[in-house]
C-alpha cells in the first residue's frame, strides 16, 4: 500500500464499508443508546470506579521518551518539522507528488464532486496543472512558517470534493485533516495558481490555503515559538484566543492539545490584568509571520504545561469532547474517531498518529485479539487499563472506559452503526462522541464492536501497566 494512502485513510465507518453497493438505503436518526444512562455519562462515574485515578502513569521524561521512539519509527509517518532538512533535489519532491497522485489522483474508479457530478479526465487535468510539478527547481530551499488558523490540510490544491458516491458528501477523499493554530510547518511547494501551499507539518503533509500559513524569512523564529519551555496548554475541546486585551477580536479558535508560548498569568492590575498573555502567530499582508500578544481570559479551559497523566486527567479530557460532532478529516469542524484519540493524549504531551491503524502500533500490546473468541476479548479486558487503553477495530478506534455491570465501555467518536430493519439495512446515525458498550452494532451485518476487536493497547511502559494492574 502506498504509505500516505495508510496514513490518511481515517476511521470513519464503525461497521460497513464505504464502497456505494453497500450503503444501506434506509437512513434513520440514532435514538439514545442502549445501556447508557446520564450518570455514565460523566467523566467521575468511571473516574470513581478506578482505585487509584489521580497515580500518575507516566512521568514527564518517560513520555518524553516514549515520544523520542515513536518519532525514530518510520512506519508511524510522524516528522520532527524542525528536523527537517533544508534543500530538496527536484527528483525528491516529484517523488513526494507523484506518491500522493498515486495514492488519490484518477483512476479507473469513477469520484465525484460536490454537486453530484463525476469528475471527469479534464477535471484531473486541470487538477494535475494546478499542483504545478513542473516550476519545481532542480534544488529548491524549503521555508518554515506557522499555521494561523485553524485550517484544512488537503490532499491537492483543491476545495473540489472527491466522493465514492454523490449521497457520500461526509467522506472526501480529498480531505487529509486540520491543522491548529500555532503548529509548525515546513514548506515545499506552491501552486500554480498561487492559492495553495504544499507543506509538511508535525503529522502529515498536504496542501493548505496560503492565507493560512505565515511564512518565516528564516527558520528562528517559528523554532522559538516551538521551542518555547514555558507554555500554555489548551485544555478545552476548543477555546477562542484574542488579539486584542478587551477580548473583542478573536484571533483563531485553538484546539485541544495545541500550545503556546505563556508570556503572563492573569493579573489583578492593568489593562490584560484579567487574562492570560500568550504569543500567537499572524500573518503580515506580505504573507510573512510575525509573532504578537494573544488573550486568553482567566477563566479559560487551560493549562500551564502539560496535565499530569493520570487515569482521572484522561476521563476529564475526553468527556469535554462529548456530544461533540462527528467529522471525517475533521470536515466542517468536527472531529473524527482518530482526532479524538489525538487529542486526548496530545494534553499529556504524548504524540500521537493521526490514522487508528497506526495509533493502534502505540503502547504496549495486551494480547493477540484478532481471531480469538468473544470470552476470550473480555477477559483481555478485564485485565486492560481503564482510561489509559486504545481499542481498536478495521477503521475505528475508541478510549476503554471500564467495566460495569458485566458491559465493557468505551468513549469515542463516530458517524454511523447499522442494524437489519425490515426493508433491510438501517444506517443510524449518531455523528459525535458517546460512550457505548461493546455490543453495539451487534444486530448489524457485521456484527459487534467487540466481536470485531482486532487491537488493545495500553498507552504506557511495562512497568507502568504492572503497577497500575497491582495497585491497591
Amino acid at each position: 500500500m502506498n504509505p500516505l494512502m495508510g496514513l490518511v485513510t481515517f476511521a470513519v465507518i464503525l461497521l460497513f464499508s464505504l464502497s456505494p453497493g453497500s450503503m444501506p438505503e434506509v437512513f434513520a436518526k440514532s435514538p439514545p443508546l442502549p445501556y447508557v444512562s446520564s450518570k455514565m455519562e460523566t467523566p467521575q462515574f468511571w473516574i470513581d470506579k478506578i482505585r487509584n485515578p489521580t497515580r500518575l502513569l507516566l512521568r514527564p521524561d518517560q513520555i518524553q521518551q516514549m515520544n523520542d521512539a515513536i518519532l525514530k519509527r518510520t512506519d508511524l509517518y510522524l516528522c520532527r518539522v524542525k528536523g527537517l532538512k533544508e534543500e530538496w533535489t527536484r527528483e525528491e519532491l516529484h517523488d513526494l507528488l507523484k506518491e500522493d497522485w498515486q495514492g488519490f489522483g484518477e483512476t479507473s474508479e469513477v469520484r465525484f464532486g460536490r454537486d453530484g457530478r463525476p469528475l471527469d479526465p479534464s477535471y484531473w487535468r486541470d487538477l494535475k496543472r494546478n499542483i504545478n510539478a513542473d516550476e519545481i527547481r532542480e534544488r529548491n530551499r524549503i521555508s518554515f512558517g506557522l499555521i494561523v488558523k485553524r485550517t484544512d490540510i488537503r490532499v491537492f490544491p483543491t476545495d473540489q470534493s472527491s466522493l465514492y458516491s454523490p449521497a457520500n458528501s461526509e467522506f472526501d477523499r480529498f480531505q487529509h485533516s486540520m491543522i491548529s493554530p500555532g503548529s509548525l510547518v515546513g514548506i515545499y511547494h506552491s501552486s500554480n495558481d498561487r492559492h495553495w501551499i504544499y507543506l509538511q507539518c508535525g503529522f502529515i503533509r498536504g496542501w493548505v490555503r496560503r492565507d493560512a500559513v505565515a511564512i518565516a524569512t528564516d527558520r528562528n523564529a517559528p523554532l522559538q515559538f516551538e521551542e518555547a519551555r514555558e507554555r500554555l496548554l489548551i485544555t478545552g475541546s476548543f477555546v477562542s484566543v484574542f488579539s486584542d486585551p478587551s477580548l473583542k477580536q478573536e484571533a483563531f479558535v485553538a484546539q485541544m492539545g495545541s500550545s503556546f508560548p505563556l508570556i503572563r498569568y492573569p493579573q489583578n492590575t492593568g489593562p490584560d490584568g484579567a487574562n492570560y498573555t500568550i504569543r500567537i502567530p499572524f500573518r503580515e499582508k506580505d504573507g510573512l509571520l510575525a509573532i504578537r500578544n494573544g488573550y486568553i481570559p482567566k477563566g479559560g479551559d487551560v493549562h500551564p504545561g502539560f496535565l499530569d497523566y493520570t487515569q482521572a486527567n484522561v476521563a476529564k479530557q475526553a468527556f469535554k469532547m462529548l456530544h461533540q460532532p462527528y467529522g471525517w478529516g475533521e470536515l466542517s469542524g468536527g472531529r473524527d474517531c482518530s482526532r479524538f484519540i489525538m487529542d486526548v493524549f496530545s494534553s499529556f504531551g504524548i504524540v500521537m498518529p493521526r490514522n487508528s491503524k497506526l495509533q493502534a502500533q502505540v503502547g504496549i500490546d495486551l494480547a493477540e485479539v484478532d481471531g480469538t473468541t468473544l470470552r476470550e476479548k473480555e477477559g483481555i479486558l478485564d485485565r486492560a487499563v481503564p482510561l489509559a487503553t486504545t481499542l481498536r477495530l478495521p477503521g475505528h478506534i475508541m478510549l476503554y472506559l471500564g467495566k460495569h455491570k458485566k458491559r465493557h465501555y468505551v468513549i469515542h467518536s463516530i458517524w454511523a452503526t447499522q442494524k437489519e430493519g425490515r426493508s433491510g439495512r438501517v444506517l443510524e446515525r449518531i455523528d459525535g462522541g458517546v460512550v457505548s458498550d461493546l455490543s453495539l452494532g451487534e444486530t448489524g451485518p457485521n456484527g459487534s464492536l467487540l466481536e470485531r476487536l482486532t487491537d488493545i493497547r495500553f498507552i504506557g511502559g511495562e512497568e507502568d501497566l504492572e503497577k497500575v494492574q497491582k495497585s491497591p
